[in-house]
């Protein structure tokens, strides 16, 4: 436990933090921050493979994760801000930060570069307040079967140019094609193309099987250029100027049983 919110800053490119195959460990109250040389990840949880344990599971509670913001000159990286590879993993209260300035000013071309806020691994992971920003790639990649997610908020890169995100059909949410069971709620992803027109296919993109549900999934033109044309998937209408929203109350992939997703837009107030 990091009492008072400690920073631990990777300096050697290897994790601030590393849990082996282990039951039971509880993470918290630390801010992981990137260093000059790479790191794979910034925390890392747990082994490939191993199932963990429903009885007693892993705790990850009040982590936030910074790449950038504090350093005047240089650049600072990370592949991956938290990798979870244990099973069985509660995930309460995390930020993950790509910055989008920092005390020289804004930060542009990719500077700061992180692949992925979070990636998940191991089955039976469930998170609680959720939010990630800015990351290069994927914002949120989930593997794991069987994930829970309760409130996800991420706010896609603001220096991303076409070539390097919209037309690598990057996400602010991805449920990868060989999860077969996942269920989310209260999703959402912004937008501020800041510095470059961008267009975003899916703010969501998931595998098109009925075991793979959103409710109340969102997406929101903040400000700036471009555009997420829709919310998850193919569902959902787009948004294309500052303060649209649209919203999926309810979406899961085809299943000729299934209630037709309803698609609505709201005023940003």
């Amino acid at each position: 436990m990091g009492l008072g919110i400690a920073t631990l800053i990777s300096t050697t490119g290897k994790p601030c933090i590393q849990v082996g195959a282990v039951d039971g460990v509880s993470v918290s109250g630390f801010l992981l921050q990137a260093g000059a040389t790479n790191s794979p990840t910034l925390l890392q949880f747990g082994t490939h493979g191993y199932p963990g344990n429903a009885a007693n599971p892993g705790v990850i509670s009040d982590l936030y994760a910074r790449v950038g913001g504090m350093n005047p000159t240089g650049s600072v990286a990370t592949d991956t801000m938290v990798n979870i590879d244990n099973g069985n993993v509660l995930l309460d209260n995390a930020w993950r930060w790509r910055a989008d300035h920092d005390i020289s000013g804004l930060v542009s071309n990719s500077r700061n570069p992180v692949n992925n806020g979070l990636v998940v691994n191991g089955d039976h992971v469930t998170t609680y307040g959720l939010a990630a920003e800015h990351t290069l790639q994927d914002i949120t990649i989930w593997n794991g079967n069987y994930g829970r997610s309760y409130f996800y908020q991420s706010e896609l890169p603001y220096d991303a140019t076409e070539a390097n995100f919209g037309a690598k059909g990057y996400a602010g949410y991805r449920v990868t094609s060989g999860v077969t069971d996942h269920t989310a709620f209260g999703t959402g992803v912004y937008s501020y193309f800041r510095d470059h027109p961008v267009v975003v296919n899916s703010g969501i993109v998931t595998p098109s099987i009925p075991t793979v549900t959103f409710n109340h999934a969102l997406i929101v033109f903040l400000n700036g250029h471009g555009s997420i044309r829709h919310v998850v998937d193919s569902a959902g209408s787009g948004v294309y100027a500052p303060g649209h929203v649209q919203y999926e109350c309810y979406y899961q992939g085809p299943n000729p049983l299934a209630t037709t997703p309803v698609n609505s837009t709201v005023p940003v107030i």
